[in-house]
């Protein structure tokens, strides 16, 4: 993670900042999936995206050292879709143009494409880190009085 990004997420330009990476509405959505808001599977569907992403982009990294299109255009669909799932737009949308792009069957500026895309992921993920760090976790119910379990 950049800690520039993370500070940047954190400043008070980060509410315009984060609504023009992140439509935090798509997580708060699929927080609701199951008619009651639940924090800890937005948790896991941020955390399963992260871990997700790191192995796209270095797919992605790798496509494009190795001049490999059909890597690329796998990693860009897949990380495309992701994207899009919890909300990153723009991330979404700069991985569907190196999609389209790697399905024609040449990318020459592929190494550039997968800098910007590894930029944008960078503000994704300040802006990811920074929600689960606010999200308030859950008391075990070991540490809860006899009165607070029920």
């Amino acid at each position: 993670m950049i800690p520039d990004a993370l500070d940047t997420a954190n400043s008070g330009s980060a509410e315009v900042l984060s609504a023009e990476v992140l439509d935090e509405s798509v997580l708060d959505a699929l927080g609701q999936l199951q008619g009651k808001w639940r924090p800890d599977f937005v948790d896991r569907v941020i955390t399963i995206f992260l871990e997700t992403a790191l192995d796209l982009l270095t797919d992605l990294k790798n496509g494009s050292a190795n001049g490999q299109t059909a890597a690329l255009h796998h990693a860009s669909h897949a990380l495309k879709a992701c994207s899009a799932t919890i909300g990153a737009a723009s991330l979404s949308a700069l991985c569907g143009e190196l999609e389209t792009t790697a399905r024609a069957g040449s990318v020459p500026d592929a190494a550039a494409r997968v800098d910007v895309i590894v930029c944008e992921y960078r503000r994704v993920e300040a802006i990811l880190i920074s929600r689960l760090a606010r999200q308030p976790k859950p008391v075990e119910a070991s540490t809860r009085s006899p009165t607070e379990q029920f």
